[in-house]
C-alpha cells in the first residue's frame, strides 16, 4: 500500500465543502483534498456532496475522508459510497480498526499538547505493528480540549523537537502561508495539512491564500524528511 515518493513536500487542503473550491485547489497544486465527515464540524460535508467533489477531482489528486470515532465498518461503507480510497482517523480509534480498514490507505491522526504525548503515539504504533498493520501515515495536530481539529492552534515546539521515526509524518496544526515554511522546515514532514489557515470562512477557501500556502510549502527544503519509514503492511 505504499505511496510513490517525491522530493517536494506534499500538500493536503482539508475541509472542502464545494466542487468549485476543491477543483480550484487541485489546479493550484494540492496533492490531496480533505472531506470532513464529522457531523459537529463547521466543515462537515454531506456524503452526496462529497461524492460530487471526489468525482470532479483529477486522477492525480486524492480525496481523503476525515472521520472521528466512527465504527470502522461505517467508515468503510461511507468511503465506498463516496468513492474514496484514503481515510483519516482523527479521534481515539483503536489499532484494530486498521485491520478492518485494510482495503484502504489509512492516516491515523494524533492531537498532542506536549512532548510526553509521543509515548501514546509509540504505544499505538507498537500495538498496530503487533497486529501486522501499521497506518500508512501519521498526522500530528495540536490538542485543544473539546475540539477535534481545524482550531488554528500550532503544534507546540517541544512536540516538534521530539518527533520519533514514523511512517510518513503529516504535519497539521495552525499552519498558514506565513508559517508553513518555517515549521515544516523544522519538522521535515512528508506532507503538510491546512484547513483554517487558508479559509475566508469555515469550509470556504480563500484561493489566494491557498496559492500562497502551496508556494511556500514547495519552497521547504527536505534535507531529511520525517517520512522515510516505510509502512510494513
Amino acid at each position: 500500500m505504499a505511496w510513490t515518493e517525491q522530493t517536494l513536500l506534499r500538500v493536503k487542503i482539508c475541509g472542502l465543502t464545494s466542487v468549485n473550491d476543491a477543483v480550484a485547489c487541485a489546479r493550484l497544486g494540492a496533492d490531496w483534498i480533505g472531506l470532513n465527515f464529522h457531523p459537529s464540524s463547521p466543515r462537515y460535508v454531506a456524503p452526496e456532496d462529497a461524492a460530487l467533489i471526489a468525482a470532479a477531482l483529477p486522477e492525480s489528486v486524492k480525496a481523503v475522508g476525515v472521520f472521528v470515532d466512527r465504527p470502522a465498518a461505517e467508515v468503510a461503507s461511507l468511503a465506498v459510497r463516496v468513492g474514496i480510497t484514503v481515510v483519516q482517523l482523527h479521534g481515539d480509534e483503536p489499532p484494530e480498526d486498521l485491520l478492518e480498514l485494510r482495503s484502504f490507505q489509512v492516516i491515523r491522526a494524533f492531537r498532542l499538547d506536549r512532548a510526553s504525548g509521543w509515548s501514546g503515539v509509540e504505544s499505538y504504533l507498537s500495538r498496530a505493528s503487533a497486529l501486522g498493520r501499521l497506518p500508512d501515515a501519521v498526522l500530528i495536530d495540536a490538542h485543544v480540549p473539546g475540539q477535534e481539529g481545524g482550531t488554528g492552534v500550532v503544534v507546540a515546539d517541544d512536540v516538534l523537537a521530539a518527533i520519533p521515526p514514523l511512517p510518513r509524518l503529516i504535519l497539521a496544526g495552525g499552519l498558514t502561508p506565513e508559517n508553513v515554511r518555517e515549521r515544516a522546515g523544522r519538522a521535515q514532514p512528508w506532507m503538510v495539512d491546512v484547513a483554517s489557515g487558508v479559509e475566508g470562512s469555515p469550509g470556504r477557501k480563500d484561493l489566494a491564500r491557498v496559492e500562497a500556502f502551496i508556494r511556500a510549502a514547495r519552497a521547504v527544503v527536505l534535507a531529511d524528511p520525517r517520512g522515510s519509514v516505510e509502512p510494513k503492511a
